[in-house]
């Protein structure tokens, strides 16, 4: 069996800002769904006569995981050893800790578990499975490489990369799996956490290889197609500005040299912007039926809406009333209902100008004159003269 299957970075406890609390063993439901891909990437090696599987990095979103997520990940491990599964873990930033020049990563416990089927890369490395060799890249900064700028640090990679495909015999097929960003790739997120040490590195970098694959840029993208090198994207939609990707494995053929991708089954994320315009006197029916001209797209997806209304006199809608439609239309989850007003602006009186010699109290009375709409004239100068004492009170204190 020389098949493998590559995953992209999994990032586990990521995006539980838009899940759902106490779900099963009172873990946040984005956890549940994170780990829910990993035994479904499990279930693809299984069915796919898989040995082995490489993972791109960034196994945990907080360099400093909770423990209950190191449990879990170690749990499902010890899943892929019962099915004599190898797996392979690449560090990626997410999986660094620095100390000044210490490095330590909280993928150590597993490398002290010694668990047998797993192995965890902090240096460039080259395994062999059948005729393929597959080199693997950890991320790496000009901070890290401790050089001066970060075209020496790419040049050290790529010194690194020419002795490890000499090592390699011209017959097998050539394959690099790591965490860097390649140059023209699109971060969409936290990706890159210093951009001045971050490392592009050039399409030329990878000469030689048949197939590159890099985590690390949360989008799957195409960086060339002779030779392939790609990133294979993040194994989970995390946030709302990710809601129109797919997300993929690959799965590798090794007898063949031939590769497929599968989407994974993530939970989708939807975001709803809908505009009322003024002449809607019952906003909240309006939105309702624009969320319904969606159609059926709305099943166990986790749903933001934001609703713009053209008057600031417009109705203000009803977020209960909108939250339980959604909740009809089977939505797993309803991350927020926002509203926002369009404010008239005030056009300003080019005859009463502020003048910074002018006292306080007066100052206050002619901005409110100006600025401030009559019928909270009043309560705007009672409170902005409060406001005013108190600070010539804690001023003498």
């Amino acid at each position: 069996m020389n098949n493998v299957i590559i995953i992209g970075d999994p990032h586990i406890g990521k995006g539980t800002s838009v899940g759902k609390t106490g779900i099963g063993s009172n873990l946040n439901s984005r956890i549940v769904d994170q780990i829910n891909l990993l035994d479904w990437s499990l279930d693809q090696a299984i069915e796919n006569s898989v040995s082995n599987i490489i993972i791109t990095g960034d196994i945990f979103d907080d360099p400093k995981p909770q423990p209950s997520l190191i449990a879990i990940f170690i749990s499902w491990l010890k899943k892929c050893q019962i099915y004599s599964i190898n797996v392979h873990i690449i560090i990626g930033n997410h999986d660094v800790l620095r100390n000044g020049n210490v490095y330590s990563s909280p993928l150590d416990i597993i490398t002290e578990a010694d668990i047998d089927n797993v192995s965890i890369y902090k240096d460039i490395n080259t395994i062999f499975i059948g005729v393929t060799a597959f080199t693997l890249l950890p991320f790496k900064d000009r901070k890290s490489l401790n050089t001066n700028s970060n075209a020496a640090a790419i040049s050290l990679i790529r010194s690194s990369l020419v002795y490890e495909f000499a090592c390699i015999p011209a017959t097998y097929r050539k394959v690099l799996v790591g965490h860097l960003a390649i140059d023209g790739s699109i971060p969409i997120g936290d990706e890159i956490d210093d951009i001045n040490n971050e490392l592009f590195c050039p399409i030329n970098m990878f000469e030689g290889y048949d197939y590159v694959w890099m985590g690390h840029v949360h989008k799957s993208q195409i960086m060339s197609k002779k030779p392939l090198v790609s990133h294979i994207g993040s194994m989970d939609i995390s946030n709302f500005g990710e809601v129109d990707q797919k997300k993929i494995i690959v799965i590798f053929n090794g007898d063949m040299g031939t590769f497929v991708t599968k989407n994974l089954p993530t939970r989708p994320l939807k975001k709803i912007i809908i505009s009322v315009p003024n002449d809607i006197e019952n906003t909240t029916e309006y939105v309702l039926s624009e969320i319904d001209k969606l159609g059926d797209v709305f099943d166990k997806s986790i749903v933001r809406v934001e609703v713009a209304l053209s008057s600031q006199d417009s109705k203000s809608i009803s977020k209960s009333i909108i939250e339980k439609h959604l909740l009809s239309k089977g939505v797993f989850n309803i991350a927020g209902i926002a509203e926002s007003k369009k404010i008239s602006l005030i056009k300003r009186d080019a005859n009463n100008i502020l003048d910074t010699k002018m006292d306080v109290p007066s100052t206050i009375k002619l901005y409110s004159a100006t600025y401030v709409p009559d019928n909270l004239q009043s309560s705007f100068v009672e409170l902005s003269m409060d406001i005013y004492n108190n600070y010539k009170l804690e001023a003498k204190d």
